[in-house]
């Protein structure tokens, strides 16, 4: 089995490869509190065990959770671009779009620029 990157391997280590995949379709791309609290993200995700033994491993801090790549890199950014134009926030769209913060937040600027919205590789 390929072991996922960052916290998802954590995850994938501690409450399986499924848990860590709800956590990567739901919060991709996006930054996270760890918690200890039983009704927090984490907990909601991978459920209460899992996400205790995430915290112990790593502390309550904020993660970035890495991405679940679903869709093609255009097809998440023009997604983003169609949200943003309408006032959605980066997190909004990260979540959504399967994209990070870090990438809604670039394709705002582009907007707002003259900038090609896909830059040619």
């Amino acid at each position: 089995m390929t072991r996922l990157p960052g916290i998802l391997g954590l995850g994938e280590e501690l409450a399986g490869r499924e848990a860590a995949q709800r956590l990567a379709l739901r919060r991709g791309g996006t930054e996270i509190k760890l918690s200890r609290h039983p009704k927090g993200v984490l907990a909601q995700i991978v459920g209460e065990e899992a996400a205790a033994k995430i915290v112990d491993a790593l502390g309550p801090e904020k993660v970035t959770v890495p991405m679940a790549h679903l869709r093609g890199q255009k097809g998440r950014r023009a997604a983003a671009a169609k949200m943003l134009a309408s006032g959605a926030s980066a997190n909004a769209v990260a979540q959504a779009c399967d994209i990070h913060e870090r990438t809604a937040r670039r394709v705002r600027e582009r907007l707002k620029s003259d900038l090609p919205l896909f830059p040619e590789d």
